[in-house]
């Protein structure tokens, strides 16, 4: 941790070579090729002239000591006269100031009309120019590719998964792609005009608004308003000067902030998070460190020019690594949620399994209670044959066979629920209808206690190749819902209606009730995990319900209000 902070704040202190400053002695402009005054920016880009004649002075030690080249934006359609040997691309003229004879350059232009004059230039090593400029389309390209990418992948993500942070992320990097595009079309401008001016607010605004997003990402990411309450406080003292910052540029047309602030203090706070987080234990936080520690490191260089590499070039190398670099630490992020929503459903699928273990305890009682006193009839019957001298054997023979009877039927009703419970890891074709009676067997007697009327209807049967018993859990926990509504509504001639049709090659159960449906602020939450409007409820059946016949059969489980109750239809 020491060493980074040292590497941090002795990169954050240095001043690089400006190239600039030290090849080009002095720049002096001329409205009439004869008088020439040094150039006052403000004021040459307020004149309209006919004529402009711009007279370049150049350090002979400095262009002796390395070989520079002088790369010129103007409108080569005028350019009258020069005396400098040079090579074209569209607007851009390149100068080799190795073998020049003059250290003197004139640049002389007449315009068609009278318009505001058009020169700008800077100074590119000969790395620069013939490693990085001949490709720059390229760099350009697969930049804005890996950024629009990642905007895009974790736009989607968060939209399946609901994390702000994937938002936060995915709009950062929305704006950093806009704030690159812009700084290639003011390259290419010749001079700042009405336009230019324009174009600079509209790019301040995205990189403020990208500085702001990482701030948010910041949080949210570390969670800083539970871990780092202190650190909570100074990031969002910077949320709220950017906020500001957004406001002025509207106003100014350009940011104050970062006019008067260092553009990598942006990048060395979310830094500073990351290593308290990492200190805090988080490891996750290592791998977003880092991220933003090469982040900060590469912009501080394209400030200072500590490498021989234009701050353009710098910039849109570092901003798609650093797209990379995010990309693998959200994914690491991405995965432990994944693992978390799986256990998360591991749970609710042992919480339901209980649910269901204590309906099929139940449902089990009920069928045992009429056997069982069957069974205390036949015990009593012997018993009363036994006193009797003359004990028929034929009798003993008769109620033996009759509890054998009791027994098996005893013994079939567990075999049944231990099958409808029993993991299937195989998918296996079944019978729709088939599954369907399975349910309304297990459900038949508790239906009859509570005097619920259950009728199935089958129009139209078929195959499926999936998981039998989990489909007939299915509608077990539809008709469950439907007869608990009843019970505890007290419905006369209360009623449960099962049909089973294909629409459109799509088979459809349809499970009716007459319990008067589910109120209308209650339908939109039904399937979410843990509502309930039951007492004693716990939430998951109609949740699990959806998540099964969604991930296993991927089919549709929705629910419809009718005339005299709810609809839920099983569509796969």
């Amino acid at each position: 941790m020491k060493y980074i902070l040292c590497v941090i704040f002795i990169l954050s202190s240095s001043v690089g070579d400006d190239y600039f400053y030290k090849v080009i002695q002095n720049i002096e402009v001329s409205k009439d090729f004869k008088n020439y005054t040094n150039v006052d920016e403000l004021k040459f880009t307020k004149q309209k002239i006919k004529k402009l004649s711009v007279r370049i002075t150049l350090n002979e030690a400095e262009i002796k000591n390395q070989k520079f080249y002088l790369n010129i934006v103007s409108d080569m359609d005028s350019l009258y006269k020069t005396n400098a040997q040079y090579t074209q691309t569209k607007n851009n003229i390149h100068i080799d100031l190795t073998n020049l004879k003059t250290n003197v350059l004139y640049f002389d232009y007449i315009y068609d009309e009278v318009k505001q004059g058009e020169f700008r230039c800077d100074i590119i090593n000969e790395f620069e120019y013939l490693y990085m400029y001949p490709y720059e389309g390229i760099i350009y390209g697969v930049a804005y590719g890996i950024i629009f990418c990642a905007f895009l992948y974790y736009l989607i993500i968060f939209f399946s998964t609901n994390v702000k942070a994937f938002l936060y992320y995915s709009i950062m990097q929305f704006f950093v792609l806009l704030s690159l595009i812009g700084f290639v079309y003011v390259s290419f401008l010749s001079y700042p005009n009405q336009n230019f001016y324009l174009t600079q607010a509209v790019i301040d605004i995205c990189e403020t608004s990208a500085f702001l997003f990482t701030l948010l990402f910041t949080k949210e990411i570390l969670k800083t308003n539970k871990v780092m309450p202190k650190m909570n406080l100074i990031l969002n003292l910077f949320v709220f000067l950017n906020i500001l910052d957004i406001i002025a540029i509207l106003v100014y047309k350009y940011s104050i902030l970062y006019e008067y602030m260092r553009f990598d203090i942006g990048f060395l706070i979310p830094v500073i998070a990351g290593m308290i987080a990492i200190y805090k234990g988080d490891r996750f936080a290592f791998i977003y460190t880092f991220g933003w520690c090469i982040m900060f490191i590469f912009v501080n260089i394209a400030e200072d020019q500590i490498i021989p590499i234009s701050g353009i070039y710098t910039i849109h190398i570092i901003a798609p690594f650093e797209s990379l670099i995010f990309s693998f630490a959200l994914g690491v992020m991405l995965r432990k949620l994944i693992y978390k929503q799986n256990e998360k459903e591991k749970m609710l699928i042992h919480k339901s399994r209980l649910a269901s273990m204590g309906e099929m305890i139940n449902n089990i009682a009920h069928q045992w209670k009429q056997p069982l006193t069957h069974l205390s009839y036949i015990n009593m019957n012997l018993e009363l044959a036994s006193e009797d001298k003359q004990f028929d054997r034929n009798y003993l023979k008769v109620k033996i066979e009759e509890s054998n009877q009791q027994i098996d039927f005893m013994s079939h009703t567990i075999d049944n629920f231990r099958d409808f419970y029993k993991p299937i890891k195989e998918k296996k074709s079944f019978l729709i209808s088939k599954a369907v009676q399975q349910s309304i067997d297990i459900m038949k007697p508790i239906l009859e206690i509570n005097n619920v009327n259950i009728k199935f209807s089958i129009l139209k049967d078929g195959n499926l190749l999936s998981y039998e018993n989990e489909y007939s859990q299915v509608i077990l926990n539809l008709i469950t819902n439907a007869k608990d509504a009843l019970i505890s509504r007290n419905i006369d001639n209360a009623s449960i209606t099962i049909i089973l049709d294909f629409v459109d090659n799509q088979s459809v159960v349809s499970v009716n009730d007459n319990a008067g449906g589910i109120k209308q602020e209650n339908i939109e939450k039904i399937f979410e995990p843990y509502f309930t409007t039951k007492e004693t409820g716990s939430g998951i059946g109609l949740y699990m319900s959806q998540t099964i016949i969604d991930s296993h059969f991927k089919g549709v489980l929705k629910v419809s209000n009718k005339a005299n109750g709810a609809c839920f239809q099983v569509i796969v």
